[in-house]
């Protein structure tokens, strides 16, 4: 038994092995994939609403594949417009850190212990740092000019969503048949709530801070606010990761004032407000994910895919614990992944 057991996790690891290196191979392929999965299941309501309203298949998908390239060309734009703002601000800010790490070396040199400011000052190369954003930013944007396997992608899954129930009818027995569909089904209702509600409230709160930096008249406040609806498909951490970016950039161009405070306290509301109400309440019960296994799961596609990945990777665990969740065999998975 030990034996059986011992090869059945060698196994597993090499699986693992061996499926990493191809998503890292074929990413080209498999994130334009995902993410028309991703797509395809938050605008899933709105296709079911203009079909329900007896509008034609074809017309209905054509304009919600066009509307989709609206809003994913406009978010591009917004991005690349800010990006070179951001670009030409940034040496400023690399100044006013360096300013702000001199007031903090001289703190340190005065404490009654020894501290080694100089080691300390070495492993910091904000020059790196800001060649890795703009790396980061520019690789994301080239992606955004070739939406086209996206969308062909896109078209395919939105076009044939309604056949696979059939071609299980026809390929299996009807009462094994029936039970699979009825599985697939609720599946898919669960996966399409969490995608739609999980954009219509990342939208709501990266509006409503974005509203928030431009009254106070903040840099880069369209970049933030972008980042802060991108980075809310994060459980916690992406609102706390959001919050302290803005607060940043407020405190580095306004100095010691109270527009820093107020921005903080004033994100922090939205957050708490939409996170722990509005999100509930329309989510109707959460998913519960593990915080460590979140945590992991972001360094991992991180690694695998860069910043891309990291925007997938939470919406793809909460869609893997959906489907553990439906299928009796893998529930102890889901139980494993949450909190």
């Amino acid at each position: 038994m030990s034996e059986s057991r011992l090869t059945r996790v060698s196994l597993i690891i090499i699986v693992l092995f061996i499926t990493g290196i191809i998503l890292k191979i074929a990413k080209p392929v498999f994130f334009p994939f995902f993410l028309a999965l991703f797509l395809s299941y938050a605008i899933s309501p709105m296709l079911d609403w203009l079909l329900k309203h007896k509008i034609p298949k074809p017309l209905a998908i054509s304009f919600i594949m066009i509307l989709t390239f609206v809003f994913l060309y406009l978010l591009g734009l917004l991005l690349y417009s800010s990006g070179k703002s951001f670009a030409a601000e940034f040496p400023k800010y690399i100044q006013k850190i360096n300013y702000l790490l001199v007031d903090v070396t001289y703190g340190l040199e005065r404490l009654p212990f020894k501290v080694d400011v100089t080691s300390i000052m070495s492993q910091i190369n904000l020059d790196k740092v800001a060649n890795f954003l703009l790396g980061t930013l520019g690789s994301f944007l080239s992606f955004l000019t070739n939406l086209l396997v996206v969308f062909v992608f896109m078209l395919f899954i939105l076009a044939g969503r309604e056949k696979f129930s059939t071609k299980l009818a026809l390929a299996l027995a009807e009462d094994r048949a029936i039970y699979l569909n009825r599985i697939i089904a609720s599946i898919n209702r669960q996966i399409q709530k969490y995608i739609a509600v999980k954009t219509v409230v990342s939208l709501l709160t990266g509006a409503l801070a974005t509203l928030v930096l431009v009254i106070f008249d903040v840099d880069f406040a369209l970049l933030l606010g972008l980042l802060t609806f991108i980075l809310n498909y994060i459980p916690s951490l992406g609102s706390i990761i959001a919050t302290v970016l803005a607060v940043a950039v407020a405190f580095f161009q306004f100095g010691n004032s109270l527009i820093p405070i107020w921005i903080l306290l004033l994100l922090g509301l939205i957050q708490t407000i939409i996170g722990n109400y509005l999100d509930p309440k329309m989510m109707g019960r959460g998913l519960d994910l593990s915080p460590l296994l979140v945590i992991f799961v972001l360094i991992f596609w991180g690694w695998l895919w860069g910043i891309a990945g990291m925007v997938l990777a939470v919406p793809l665990l909460a869609v893997a614990k959906i489907i553990f969740e439906n299928v009796p065999s893998l529930k102890f998975l889901a139980v494993l992944m949450s909190k």
